[in-house]
């Protein structure tokens, strides 16, 4: 799951378009993945 949010972190760079809802579904994310996508320390 780590390696799709880091994919789409990289293509959203290239996105010309803004992406509806985009905050909330990252919210999402987060919450839902919390120890996946926390950084390593």
């Amino acid at each position: 799951m780590k390696v799709f949010y880091l994919a789409i972190q990289a293509a959203s760079k290239k996105w010309t378009v803004s992406i509806q809802n985009w905050k909330t579904a990252m919210n999402h994310f987060m919450i839902e993945f919390e120890e996946q996508l926390a950084p390593s320390v």
